[in-house]
């Protein structure tokens, strides 16, 4: 018996499943009863050794709050008891997003409420997906460690120089499957006929798509069972299969459409959107705050299929805009909200914006907000202007 694959369903009654069924400690599971008491050097190194083990390993999530007995087998529910536990879940969070390097894409820690007794309190449950991005040592000693069986234990050099060509090989893959497909759609090799134009361009990798554990059947995409999400458009079409996977495109006129989605067997998401005249004008057009919008909206629903497929939502995301010399981008108006909008146009014909990762916790819209500010700075803009002082995107213009 596992966690649920959506950690944020755990219950009490999961975590007592764990007890009845006597599941045991491996190679992608750790019970602890205890926090530590006090945070030194000491204790936040081995937490973060923990984790970082199982990141560099396949994986696994650390229950805080389970007893265990001589059998390593989950005995009884302890529960922590916390003043906050929102500041004990943020206290962790910092923990992993600062002491170790490179950052830890994807973890999840999740308070589950549980009552013992006469005890009210909280199991905590740390979710470490795969990294994509390892090997990740810890800052405090800058060891390196793995999970193997039922402990953690550091990595020798011959062990480091094959995890750096390894995990180096994963990523360059998915950078080269990135340009490959962007050389694609420039010369027109498309899953369908493109309109003229420029084209927006969105590649969504889950985490373990990129790790090559992902495998999709793409047939009931053609069924219309499934669908596939498309940027700008929110009705669903059945999809058409190909090589590839299953693509699903956009509207049409005389043959040319105005975009498509691939889904890649491995996993993999491709969105192209061509960008429509701007009025009057011989350019295309960008709003800064719709384009936003279907992009926050299409990775949501990327998420439901990940979710539909018992995957995690961890994801890399790469943005594209081909043709960018010929894109007029509609920033607020100087006036205010009801203003016309201020005009700014790009340097250069193709911008290709490096990745943002986005862990499972993270909507997509706080997730994306390097690569929309960067977006607006191409266009001469300090940043994007549709986020509220939360960090959250909020376009109430």
């Amino acid at each position: 018996m596992s966690l649920p694959s959506n950690l944020f369903e755990t219950s009490q009654l999961e975590i007592q499943r764990l007890i009845v069924d006597r599941v045991q400690e491996g190679p992608h599971l750790d019970f602890k009863r205890d926090l530590p008491q006090t945070w030194d050097q000491s204790t936040k190194h081995e937490f973060l050794a923990d984790v970082t083990a199982f990141a560099n390993a396949s994986g696994g999530d650390i229950i805080y709050g389970v007893d265990e007995n001589s059998a390593v087998e989950a005995a009884a529910i302890c529960p922590l008891v916390f003043a906050s536990v929102d500041q004990e879940v943020r206290r962790l969070q910092d923990f992993i997003l600062n002491l170790a390097e490179p950052r830890l894409p994807g973890v999840q820690v999740h308070p589950v409420a549980v009552t013992e007794g006469a005890t009210t309190g909280y199991v905590l449950i740390i979710r470490i997906p795969q990294s994509w991005a390892a090997p990740h040592r810890v800052k405090t000693n800058q060891h390196i460690f793995v999970r193997e069986g039922l402990r953690k234990r550091p990595l020798d050099v011959p062990e480091l120089r094959a995890f750096f060509l390894r995990t180096e090989s994963q990523a360059q893959r998915v950078r080269d499957f990135r340009t490959d497909r962007l050389a694609k759609v420039l010369t027109g090799d498309t899953p369908t006929l493109l309109k003229n134009g420029p084209k927006l361009v969105v590649h969504a990798i889950p985490t373990q798509a990129a790790l090559g554990l992902v495998q999709i059947d793409p047939v009931p995409y053609s069924r219309g069972t499934s669908y596939l999400p498309r940027i700008a458009q929110r009705s669903g079409v059945a999809a058409t299969l190909n090589f590839d996977g299953a693509y699903a495109a956009m509207s049409r006129s005389k043959e040319r459409t105005d975009g498509y989605t691939q889904l890649f067997r491995q996993g993999y998401f491709e969105a192209v959107w061509v960008l429509p005249p701007y009025p009057d004008l011989t350019e295309s057009f960008l709003a800064d705050v719709a384009y936003e919008d279907y992009i926050n909206r299409f990775l949501g629903q990327v998420r439901g299929e990940l979710d539909r497929h018992g995957l995690r939502y961890d994801m890399a995301v790469f943005l594209s805009l081909l043709g960018a010399d010929q894109v007029v981008f509609s920033g607020p108006s100087e006036y205010g909200r009801g203003g016309p909008p201020m005009l700014h146009r790009f340097d250069r014909h193709s911008l290709i914006l490096p990745e943002v990762l986005i862990p499972a916790e993270v909507m997509p819209g706080r997730g994306m907000r390097p690569a929309y500010d960067l977006m607006c700075q191409s266009a001469g803009m300090e940043r994007s202007v549709n986020y509220g002082p939360d960090g959250e995107w909020k376009a109430d213009r």
